[in-house]
């Protein structure tokens, strides 16, 4: 029996043990779940302080898959997997994620409880889910007692054709919120599909390695497959603008990237290197001024468009704030607060964690407007992706589907150091979100898989360097 068959035997078990633990763990405490899902979900939903037997399951069997994943790539270097087997050993992992309950966030909860808002006729970017109790019908009611209670109060974030996606799911399933959960997943594992074809156009003779990258990534499986986090369409429009770009169709690409950030904003970032890197290529200054100004009027209008598609369209602006509102630890601009706190004794947390956060976001900007004036000197797909990567790293708070901005447009092309940076980057955030499990345990394995990573990576640039003055 070949190794790819095995490979997706063992990943379809491991998913399933991850989609039935985490039908018990993975509920938020103060949730109720809008059914049972095919008997996965308790029916009062999950409190924190009880077992931790299926955190821990969810645990390992998420860490499974992504030695699995480890394990596919070997066969890669190998030459002993195609890209048929790639996609049946994806159909097979991903088939638990798409039949099971949300993982780990709740997001596509309130993805359906802002479309219900828009189709009572209320402003989901004037106040937050909460507004639902004025609802008459209980589907309101349903739908907000799902909703993460640390978001029941937040304005939406998400630009206006993000909310007309939340407010077609609501059409397309009759109004029911767990029909539009069922259709905001349908339409994730769609696009999932798109991303790793347009990953394959996106580079010549390495397919099969942007395929397993990408569909076989257990950040992707977690969070936008089992998740429906809403970076799937935004990430597909990316990948999207990147072939229209590299194929010199400039206003097309502009035109998607505008799409895609009118899904979620940080995918606006996309534009400036899109933009400069064709600019940067005429010398004559009058051509660069034409270009970057036709640029800018297809921003402007695609933008000014997609505006048009619900009331208050531009009114997502001042909701961008609301993801920040939550508290990450582990962020840089957590830490950086946290380190002001010897030097700046008196200040209050919240102003020692505004001025990490301050310090990150000038750092992002500072690193976004050097990618994108130096665009000429590296393929797009790289500047667009690290821009993503660094606002994603440097944002006010972090979870684990951010780092997917950059990744889906860096893992198509991505070799050596870079897809090892790639590789180890999503293996430990897939596993490092992870709730319920014993606190020992998970730290324990987090810091043992960043130390081994660090090592693994440290040893292979080694290797590289070595290879490269022998040969120089």
């Amino acid at each position: 029996m070949s190794a790819a068959p095995v490979m997706a035997t063992v990943g379809f078990l491991a998913a399933w043990v991850a989609v039935i633990a985490g039908g018990q763990d993975g509920t938020v405490g103060t949730t109720i779940p809008l059914s049972s899902w095919l008997g996965m979900l308790s029916s009062t939903g999950y409190r924190p302080g009880g077992s931790w037997l299926s955190g821990l399951l969810l645990f390992l069997a998420i860490a499974a898959i992504a030695l699995l994943w480890l394990a596919v790539l070997s066969r890669l270097a190998a030459a002993a997997i195609s890209e048929r087997q790639v996609w049946w050993i994806a159909a097979a992992w991903s088939a638990p994620f798409a039949i099971g309950p949300p993982l780990i966030s709740k997001d596509v909860f309130s993805y359906a409880a802002q479309g219900l808002m828009v189709r009572s006729g209320l402003d989901p970017y004037a106040s937050g889910v909460s507004a639902l109790t004025r609802v008459p019908t209980d589907a309101g009611a349903r739908i907000l007692a799902a909703v993460d209670p640390t978001w029941r109060s937040s304005p939406s974030p998400y630009g206006p054709l993000g909310t007309t996606v939340e407010h077609l799911a609501l059409a397309i399933s009759g109004g029911s919120p767990l029909g539009a959960v069922i259709v905001l997943r349908a339409l994730a594992v769609g696009c999932v599909i798109a991303i790793g074809v347009l990953a394959m156009h996106l580079t010549a003779n390495r397919r099969t390695s942007a395929l397993i990258l990408i569909v076989l990534n257990p950040l992707v499986l977690l969070h936008l497959v089992s998740g429906a986090h809403l970076e799937a369409p935004m990430g597909a429009l990316l990948l999207a603008s990147l072939i229209a770009a590299r194929r010199n169709h400039v206003a097309w690409a502009v035109f998607l990237a505008c799409a895609a950030g009118s899904i979620k904003a940080p995918a606006f970032v996309a534009l400036l290197p899109i933009v400069a890197s064709h600019v940067l290529t005429e010398r004559d200054p009058r051509a660069r001024l034409i270009l970057g100004a036709r640029g800018f009027l297809v921003a402007a209008t695609s933008i000014a468009g997609f505006t048009l598609l619900v009331d208050n369209g531009m009114g997502w602006i001042s909701g961008l704030n609301s993801p920040a509102q939550g508290y990450t630890p582990a962020a840089p601009a957590s830490l950086i607060g946290d380190l002001f706190t010897p030097i700046v004794a008196p200040a209050s947390f919240d102003d020692l964690a505004a001025g990490g956060r301050i310090s990150c976001l000038l750092a992002a900007a500072f690193l976004i407007t050097y990618l994108s004036a130096t665009a000429r000197n590296r393929p797009l797909e790289h500047s667009v992706g690290f821009s993503l990567v660094a606002l994603a790293l440097l944002s006010p708070t972090i979870y684990p589907w951010y780092l997917l901005w950059g990744v889906l447009c860096l893992a198509p092309t991505a070799t050596g150091r870079q897809r090892d940076w790639i590789v180890a980057g999503c293996a430990i955030a897939s596993v490092g979100a992870i709730t319920g499990a014993p606190g020992a345990v998970t730290t324990a394995f987090n810091v043992s898989a960043v130390t081994g990573a660090a090592a693994v990576l440290w040893h292979r640039t080694r290797q590289q360097q070595c290879i490269a003055a022998a040969t120089g």
